[in-house]
């Protein structure tokens, strides 16, 4: 009877036991619920009070969300697409270096005349009045598509210096100036305009050239005109286009010394300014020493991305 009774209350007990860990389980379950509820609640909150308040937020999130910009229609894009092309294209447009090689004194003989002028890219041969051989490299450098200039003789400040015939001189008459101009013009055929031979006395006197570049426009060739600038003092370039003249002044001498070193030297000065001011007149003179330089390193220059032209291309671009 008695190990009956011991019995009923070990069951009991058992009964007792297991229904109190089925309680606590339950409890444990509900309140993890509820904590996990509440942070979600203050995650929203604090979500929406940021929005208001601008304060620091805590990211419970342990990877970012991948962000990608999205545009209303595709017609948005396409315009994108073009406004940046269209800039690009601007920029290498006005970015351009470009060189116009004017090459100086032809007249005297044919030699490297001939050798310049079957360079295969552009030069603007600039010649002498009045020279045995003045007419015939004009006619032929314009048939083979060079430009050519008329390099009018002007006095220099060293008055003993000879600038050749048709020199415009400073001791000459209003009508003498006028009429050795028009000379001059007619001496050289396919002329595009012209520059200054010596000239530095000349080109500082403002009565005498504008003589000149009244001449100039009553030709209908439309004239351009180069400032050699042989004088730092030359009004010339100034007073060009003052009175209508499309011009320009000269940039390099490349031949000062008759040295290919120091050619070279100045024409590496002309590429680099190219870079820097986008356009460059560069005068070189009629020597084999220039030739060789030019012929050599010109096509050096045009793999680096300067634009060899005539100087009527340069000048008409600068206005």
């Amino acid at each position: 009877m008695k190990k009956n009774n011991r019995l009923i209350v070990n069951l009991m007990a058992i009964l007792v036991i297991l229904a109190v860990s089925i309680g606590v389980s339950d409890l444990l379950s509900k309140s993890s619920r509820n904590k996990a509820s509440s942070l979600n609640g203050q995650l929203a909150f604090v979500s929406a009070s940021d929005e208001k308040k601008g304060s620091e937020v805590i990211e419970y999130i342990s990877e970012p969300e991948e962000t990608t910009d999205i545009y209303e229609s595709e017609k948005q894009i396409d315009f994108i697409i073009e406004d940046i092309a269209s800039s690009e294209a601007e920029e290498e447009i006005t970015t351009l270096p470009r060189i116009a090689f004017i090459i100086d004194d032809f007249g005297y003989e044919k030699g490297v005349a001939e050798k310049m002028m079957d360079l295969d890219f552009p030069l603007t041969l600039s010649i002498l009045p009045f020279l045995q051989y003045s007419k015939e490299i004009a006619e032929e450098g314009c048939e083979k598509n060079q430009e050519i200039m008329l390099h009018l003789p002007m006095e220099a400040n060293n008055s003993s210096v000879n600038p050749g015939p048709g020199a415009i001189r400073s001791y000459m008459s209003e009508e003498n100036i006028r009429q050795t101009v028009r000379d001059c013009i007619d001496s050289v055929p396919c002329i595009s305009g012209m520059n200054n031979h010596m000239g530095s006395k000349i080109t500082e006197d403002e009565r005498i050239m504008k003589f000149i570049f009244e001449e100039f426009k009553k030709t209908d060739l439309d004239l351009y005109f180069v400032d050699s600038k042989t004088s730092q003092n030359s009004i010339a370039y100034d007073l060009a286009l003052e009175m209508g003249i499309n011009s320009m002044e000269r940039t390099v001498f490349l031949d000062n010394e008759d040295d290919m070193d120091y050619i070279k030297g100045q024409l590496l000065e002309a590429k680099e300014l190219a870079f820097k001011k986008g356009k460059v007149i560069a005068i070189g003179h009629d020597r084999i020493n220039t030739y060789y330089v030019l012929k050599r390193m010109v096509p050096e220059l045009i793999k680096e991305g300067i634009e060899i032209v005539f100087v009527s291309t340069l000048i008409s671009n600068n206005q």
